[in-house]
């Protein structure tokens, strides 16, 4: 017998208009090649038969434009705001240089270690994701699925704790752009992730002819 699931996709916000590579602040739209992106997540999504219990948010500009998108997509669903899925807490390193950061943060080492102090730990930005997506799964049923979106080193810590890979030294490899989803399906007694993976990649394909 199949076990009972809820799924959870998790997207993240499309490419932004960004043009100084710069660590970017809340109020960065998306730009014309990630409303694209959005919109066809938004296609594959429908496609796939979801019809959320929920769509969940970052307050941020890039994330609201990109849930709206999707809602309007499938229909009949309004967004809603959640403070847990900002942006990961990078300081005073927002609205710098990215590479700079990168640099700094060992993000081209391997293995990856971070190697500063002054940010959000990996592991408070999962617990807030989790925090939210608990609060989701509990209004979901059995077959139910839910869409939360938000960022990227946020959503990428959670899945990592999810599978109980809390050393994080995959945070740079996962894969998940901009515009990309995970598709997580959650049994529904016990809770626990049963199965992840990247959600979008065949439908895209399957779209271009790849």
């Amino acid at each position: 017998m199949l076990k009972a699931m809820k799924t959870l996709f998790l997207v993240r916000h499309g490419q932004v208009d960004n043009p100084h590579h710069i660590f970017y602040t809340p109020e960065y739209p998306l730009s014309d090649a990630g409303k694209k992106e959005i919109a066809e997540l938004a296609d594959c999504l429908a496609k796939a038969g979801c019809h959320p219990k929920r769509l969940v948010s970052s307050p941020y500009l890039r994330t609201k434009q990109s849930a709206e998108m999707i809602a309007i997509t499938l229909g009949k669903l309004a967004p809603e705001y959640d403070d847990r899925l900002v942006e990961w807490k990078a300081g005073a390193w927002i609205g710098l240089p990215l590479e700079q950061f990168r640099e700094a943060a060992g993000y081209h080492s391997k293995p990856f270690h971070l190697r500063l102090a002054d940010v959000e730990p990996y592991a408070d930005a999962a617990a807030r994701i989790h925090a939210s997506a608990d609060d989701i799964l509990k209004d979901m049923t059995d077959g139910e699925c839910s869409v939360i979106v938000s960022h990227r080193e946020p959503m990428v810590s959670a899945i990592l704790a999810w599978q109980g890979k809390t050393d994080w030294t995959e945070i740079p490899e996962l894969d998940f752009p901009p515009g990309a989803c995970w598709k997580l399906d959650f049994d529904q007694a016990s809770g626990v992730l049963q199965n992840a993976a990247r959600f979008d990649t065949l439908c895209r394909q399957q779209k271009t002819g790849v």
